[in-house]
């Protein structure tokens, strides 16, 4: 709970609450944490509610830096951008105790949690290297790969499926979403 009222005597009024704050540079925006194609992207910009100045003394100069104060409300994923940028570097979770910064396969996993394994299948696809339309790799001789097997690939289990096989070669894909889920493998 984030008292942001305080009484005379300085001690927190338990009966008003408010949004966490999150501090960020002012040269860095604030944005509602949006999935596009299933990937992290900025939503609808986020207002300040407060502009600071953090004034450090370094001998006989003072420095100035900007802050900017965003209001998170409790559950709200928050994404973090350059003012000038549209890709988002970093995310943030508001929670009743403050603010906590989050990588952003947890918070895609906090918009849309349905979506959740789709995505990890997604990543360890990607991880492999496959793609969706069969690609031929040169193995040595005697390989022991045959057609339409599902294999491990670069060390994930269970993403190439092997649609031709030669006595040097393979002919493989990715295991797309659909046929992982049918085979029990995500």
């Amino acid at each position: 709970m984030n008292a942001w009222w305080r009484s005379k005597d300085g001690t927190p009024d338990p009966s008003r609450t408010g949004d966490a704050i999150l501090v960020l540079p002012a040269w860095e925006r604030a944005y509602e944490a949006t999935l596009s194609e299933d990937c992290l992207a900025l939503g609808a910009r986020i207002c300040p509610v407060d502009r600071t100045e953090e004034r450090v003394r370094r001998g006989r100069y003072v420095d100035a830096y900007p802050r900017a104060h965003y209001a998170v409300a409790p559950g709200a994923v928050v994404v973090v951008a350059p003012g000038s940028g549209r890709v988002p570097h970093r995310a943030y979770v508001g929670r009743d105790d403050g603010v906590t910064e989050v990588s952003f396969i947890e918070a895609g996993d906090r918009i849309d949690p349905a979506g959740a394994n789709r995505r990890a299948w997604h990543r360890r696809v990607r991880a492999s290297g496959l793609k969706a339309t069969p690609t031929r790799h040169h193995m040595t001789a005697g390989h022991g790969y045959e057609a339409d097997v599902v294999y491990d690939w670069h060390g994930q289990a269970y993403v190439a499926l092997v649609t031709r096989a030669g006595p040097s070669y393979v002919w493989a894909r990715a295991v797309t979403y659909a046929e992982a889920m049918a085979l029990g493998i995500a």
